[in-house]
């Protein structure tokens, strides 16, 4: 059984610790349930909400709620009492991952179960009614046709089309304690909380780390375990011209926000091929290749100011821009790919020669 993090079991009525509900101007308490099914109407298509076994001398009523977009994903965070409730159908998709009590679901006939620490649950399009004996989890809405262009590019273009086409197709309750599928359930909830602390940390970094990319591939995952297969040999021989165009489009672009799917999709190459080639040819996987790109910029930039004072809001404005949460986290990069910290290099004149981003490196190299 997952033992599901913080507190889950449906007596539990203590604060909770779920992930997005502290988030500044994301998170609201409210205490009539028509007023929760006006918040949720701004996420999801909610038809009705009503409160589940209130009775006179009951607790009074009061849900903690907190919503969020990441790209075009939705997250919604819920903690209170039992609801029932009903959405009618739209073209997004649910998934629901439960942190306390037991949620029945109907759709197109079926009655279907998601329990904490037993299983996770999706929802394809459709209109569907549930009824919690306790609310506690986070509900992802999603279009399943980007969760199928996900599948198909981490799995690369030699992959009959069967084998992905169905994906998001229909209602799956994923187990959450078999030995398949339990690491990768357990890696879904700890990059739930590793969101929330980034956010509540560092601000408005989503856009820029493409976390919906990183959330909607662990989705890809927990519904086709088969992707994260190791590394292997492309079917056939990769061709050096294709390779070459995409480490030339990341040259060009180190400075943008770049995710894993986006090189998939430019090389026609699975994750699996890309991390085979890469490793052969530079010595360390694609994404380790872009940071290491990045950081040649940014040794670029800071030659260009070469004796000027720099300022820490500067240098952190700078690695921040190159996708680096922290200036400690880049200076200890830039030391390890360099031999000199970033405000060493900057106090020497004149700059270094650097000649290393303008071409294609074919020497194996650290990942740095």
């Amino acid at each position: 059984m997952l033992t599901v993090p913080d507190r889950w079991h449906p007596s539990c009525e203590a604060e909770p610790r779920l992930p997005f509900l502290a988030l500044p101007g994301a998170s609201v308490q409210l205490g009539d349930p028509v007023q929760v099914a006006e918040w949720l109407a701004s996420l999801l298509p909610v038809r009705s909400c009503d409160a589940v076994g209130r009775s006179e001398g009951s607790q009074p009523f009061r849900c903690h709620l907190g919503g969020l977009r990441l790209g075009d994903l939705s997250l919604m965070a819920l903690w209170g009492p039992g609801l029932r409730g009903e959405v009618e159908g739209s073209v997004q998709a649910s998934f629901i991952l439960p942190y306390r009590g037991s949620g029945q679901f109907r759709l197109e006939g079926r009655s279907l179960v998601n329990s904490a620490g037993l299983t996770l649950l999706y929802l394809p399009p459709g209109p569907w009614r549930t009824t919690n004996d306790a609310m506690g989890g986070i509900k992802i809405r999603l279009d399943p046709r980007q969760l199928r262009a996900v599948v198909r590019s981490m799995a690369g273009p030699g992959v009959a089309a069967e084998h992905w086409q169905s994906i998001g197709a229909a209602p799956r309750v994923v187990p959450a304690g078999e030995a398949a599928s339990l690491h990768l359930v357990e890696r879904l909830y700890r990059l739930m909380a590793f969101i929330d602390a980034l956010l509540l940390r560092h601000g408005d970094v989503a856009e820029a780390l493409r976390l919906d990319d990183l959330l909607l591939r662990q989705i890809a995952t927990v519904l086709a375990p088969a992707l994260l297969a190791e590394p292997s040999p492309p079917e056939a021989e990769p061709s050096l011209l294709a390779i070459d165009a995409l480490v030339d489009w990341m040259h060009a672009h180190c400075h943008e926000p770049i995710c894993l799917s986006d090189l998939e999709r430019r090389s026609h190459y699975s994750r699996r091929s890309l991390q085979y080639i890469f490793r052969a040819r530079f010595g360390c996987g694609p994404m380790q290749y872009l940071r290491r790109q990045r950081l040649w910029l940014a040794r670029r930039r800071l030659e260009e100011q070469a004796g000027d004072q720099a300022s820490a809001s500067g240098m952190a404005d700078l690695a921040r821009s190159l996708g680096y949460l922290s200036l400690a986290s880049f200076s200890r990069d830039f030391r390890s790919c360099f031999g000199v910290p970033p405000s060493g290099l900057r106090r020497r004149r004149p700059p270094l020669r650097s000649t290393a981003p303008a071409q294609r490196e074919n020497r194996p190299a650290s990942a740095g």
